[in-house]
């Protein structure tokens, strides 16, 4: 019995894993968007100040080359921004921000030398 289930799951899951396409991807467009207000400032805020820098570090990534970001609300004025990369395997967090929307300031968290803070 065992010798009939394994290779019968495998049958199974065979045509799955070859016919797996990546999701499908797009630029964030602020139009129809689930943010809030406050969620899309924290996020323009990051976008201009660092959108090419990021960018550019992604230049070699041959499988998605813009950042897309998760967006957390810690305080009233004040969000993390985690900037990732996206991988065929997995995804990789490129930066955290730590974004002041009162004051418009952004503190990058893991390599501030390389995004320096705007005050």
């Amino acid at each position: 019995m065992k010798r009939l289930i394994l290779p019968l799951l495998a049958a199974l899951a065979l045509p799955t894993a070859v016919n797996a396409e990546p999701a499908s991807r797009y630029k964030v467009s602020f139009e129809n968007s689930p943010f809030t207000e406050n969620e899309e400032t924290a996020l323009r805020l990051v976008n201009e100040n660092y959108g090419k820098q990021l960018e550019n570090n992604l230049i070699n990534n041959t499988y998605y080359s813009h950042p897309w970001y998760f967006i957390y609300k810690q305080r009233e004025c004040i969000f993390r921004v985690y900037a990732k990369e996206d991988m065929p395997t997995h995804t990789a967090n490129m930066e955290t921000f730590t974004v002041d929307i009162c004051n418009k300031t952004i503190k990058a968290m893991w390599l501030p030398d390389v995004y320096l803070e705007v005050k």
